[in-house]
């Protein structure tokens, strides 16, 4: 084969990859910056080589994902070594020069003495008015900083072994909708306080502790999931007219438990089109 055909066909690949680099360069603004959020980190990171346009485009993102794929790479390598998960996290949140809106975290099992980078990661997120907060936990509990109860403009909450204590003062979260709660312990100090979610449509508890310290006033609510919380007082939940779904499930029998009377129930919820519930918590 003549080898000016192959050059010439070379000349053409090469072309058109430099035309759909740029084409993707030239895009708007917030169509680029949503792609580089939907790649991992590490992609995203990568993009910096592409050209000069490129070289600090990752670090205006406003979505970041740190999830347990990303934080059990790093955690081989301990906390604080060379590529160690809380060295590596660090380095990237001192990169980022725009305010997190949205973070996906999880703290990998590993030796730490304290969460006080955790700490640290979560007081910038109050600052900056985080608006989707993800945190898991893989590690001994942790204790939620009273800062954490300083991010009021969240919209969405998914929190994991957790210890939810909030200062005295603490009133709400007056713009969230969305609740997750998995494996969360709430501290005595709750007692008697009521904390106000106006805006809240949906609240799921899964094995969590002590869920009767944690009442809230939620007028929109329209659905609850309570799975395997057997100490969970839940009555208070249950008189609100624009529920639409409830799945309560204790999976065992307790002692001591608050009972619901079926009758009572859907009178109470005159919307409500999806019921699942066990059999450990009815009255006859």
């Amino acid at each position: 084969m003549d080898s000016s055909v192959i050059d010439n066909n070379n000349n053409k690949r090469r072309f058109v990859t430099t035309l759909e680099v740029d084409r993707v360069t030239n895009l708007p603004e917030n169509l680029l910056y949503s792609i580089l959020e939907r790649l991992p980190i590490q992609d995203a990171v990568r993009t910096h080589v592409l050209s000069k346009k490129w070289r600090y485009k990752w670090t205006l993102m406003r979505s970041l994902v740190l999830d347990k794929r990303f934080s059990e790479k790093f955690s081989k390598n301990g906390a604080f070594g060379r590529n160690g998960f809380i060295r590596i996290t660090n380095q990237i949140f001192n990169f980022l020069k725009d305010p997190l809106l949205k973070l996906h975290l999880h703290i990998p099992n590993m030796a730490l003495d304290s969460f006080q980078e955790v700490d640290q990661w979560i007081l910038s997120l109050s600052r900056d008015g985080v608006k989707e907060l993800f945190l898991t936990n893989s590690n001994q509990p942790y204790q939620l900083p009273f800062y954490f109860f300083h991010c009021l403009e969240l919209r969405t909450l998914n929190l994991e072994n957790c210890i939810f204590k909030p200062p005295l003062e603490f009133q709400g979260f007056l713009h969230l909708e969305t609740l997750i709660l998995k494996n969360i312990e709430f501290r005595a100090n709750l007692h008697g306080t009521v904390i106000d979610l106006p805006q809240l449509q949906m609240l799921q508890f899964c094995e969590c502790t002590n869920v009767l310290n944690f009442n809230i006033k939620s007028a929109k609510l329209w659905g609850l999931m309570v799975l395997n919380c057997p100490d969970a007082t839940l009555l208070w939940l249950l008189h609100n007219k624009y529920v639409t779904m409830l799945t309560i499930t204790l999976c065992q029998p307790i002692q001591g438990a608050e009972r619901i009377n079926l009758v009572n129930l859907l009178s109470n919820m005159p919307r409500l089109i999806t019921l699942i519930i066990d059999g450990f918590l009815l009255r006859k």
